[in-house]
This record gives C-alpha cells, structure tokens and sequence, in this order.
C-alpha cells in the first residue's frame, strides 16, 4: 500500500507564487467540510517572485487548482475532499479563478513506529517529519473509494492515490506548479530538491 500513495506539493520554482488567505481561514482549519456559498478570496503570498507565474496548482499550503484540474478531481467521487470556487487577486484588476481543495477528511495513518519524527515538548504536536511510513493496517479498514486522497492527521500533508495521481497527469498538455513524489521516496526537504 505504500507505493500506493504520493505526497502532493507544489513544484518548486521562485517564479510560481505562493497563496496566501484575503479573508479569515479559521473554517478551512476545523477539519471538517466548510459550509460556504461564497468564493473563497485568495491573493498572491511572501515572498513576492517579480515577475509571478501564474500555474494549474499553487499551495496555501492546501492544493488551489486550475479549473482543468479541478475537472479531473470532479470526475472522479472523493468522499472528504470539498472543491470550493476561489478568486486569487493576482494584481490590481487581474483577479483569477481557481479552486481551493480542501481535504477535511483527516486521516490518523501514520505507523509512529516506523516513521521518523519530532514531538514537542508536550510529547503530542508533531514538529517535523522527516519520513512518513502508513500503518497499512489502518489504512486497509478505509475502503479505497474513501482514501483516494486526504489529508494525514498528524501533520500537514496531502496523500493522494496512484490512480487519481494517474488522472492528473494524464492531462494534455501536462499540468504544472505540481509535484505527486512517491510517498517513499518522501521527506521533508523534498520542498528544497
């Protein structure tokens, strides 16, 4: 089952902007679906590339998605995951259309015997993970259909499924801003390769 998921991350290049929130994000922290009939108001984050990129997926961390990419996740039922409308403001008057992926559904998959990480001091809040391994046990009692992506409750990261990785990079021509590295092949300096 490891080698059944990917960590989704952004791709790394100083020209592909960062999101940041230009409302309150409190809701999108609860970890459960946001009841919202509004876009969500995104706008580009610190630090500032000069001259930015726009791409088909930018970070807040949470994954927002061009609109072909969300087409993709649309198509396919994934149970925990909300696709929610959101205009970044790019620059005065050039304002974007996006989709924010918010992945509620949280996870508590991580073998804490096998995986490498810190706590703090409290001995409960994780502080880095430097590798993730899956307790396959666990994760053998979700069905597939409610696993294909979702976010790890232990830490802020985002699996995603082979078969949904599959879909997406299956667009034509390929999408980019985006990066799924194999969830073995995974830890935390993947951001500064």
């Amino acid at each position: 089952m490891q080698r059944d998921y990917y960590v989704w991350t952004r791709a790394p290049s100083e020209r592909h902007p960062l999101l940041a929130w230009a409302q309150s994000s409190l809701a999108f922290r609860q970890g459960r679906e946001v009841d919202t009939g509004e876009v969500v108001q995104l706008r580009l984050g610190e630090p500032m590339p000069s001259l930015p990129v726009m791409v088909d997926c930018h970070t807040l961390p949470a994954p927002v998605v061009s609109e072909r990419l969300a087409d993709v996740l649309r198509s396919v039922p994934l149970p925990g995951v909300q696709l929610i409308p959101a205009d970044v403001q790019v620059e005065e008057g050039d304002v974007r259309r996006y989709t924010l992926v918010h992945m509620w559904r949280r996870l508590s998959v991580m073998d804490r015997e096998r995986s490498v990480y810190r706590l703090a001091g409290s001995g409960i809040v994780l502080t880095g993970l430097d590798r993730l391994v899956l307790d396959e046990s666990v994760l053998r009692d979700v069905p597939l259909g409610e696993r294909l992506a979702f976010r790890l409750k232990e830490a802020v990261v985002h699996l995603v499924h082979a078969s949904l990785v599959e879909r997406v990079l299956g667009l034509s021509p390929p999408p980019e801003g985006l990066r799924f590295i194999p969830l073995e092949a995974w830890d935390d300096s993947v951001a500064f390769r």
